[in-house]
């Protein structure tokens, strides 16, 4: 009797100890996957920026173009 109440202790613990240690990696992969979704927004934010302010100089560039263009004749 005491040999089978050990054993289902030992086998209870193991069980609690896999669920603990399974709870902890999920919880890592949950962070991972926000760190990865932050790092992408971040860097479609970033390029977004790029893009605005390369398509916002092309347009000063396109303004001031036929002004250089007139005073030239």
């Amino acid at each position: 009797m005491a040999t089978q109440d050990s054993t289902a202790r030992g086998q209870a613990e193991t069980r609690a100890a896999r669920a603990q240690m399974q709870a902890e990696m999920a919880a890592q992969a949950w962070a991972d996957l926000a760190s990865a979704e932050r790092n992408r927004d971040d860097n479609t934010a970033r390029l977004k920026a790029l893009r605005l302010a390369r398509e916002a100089e092309a347009v000063a560039v396109a303004k001031a173009a036929p002004k250089a263009r007139a005073k030239k004749r």
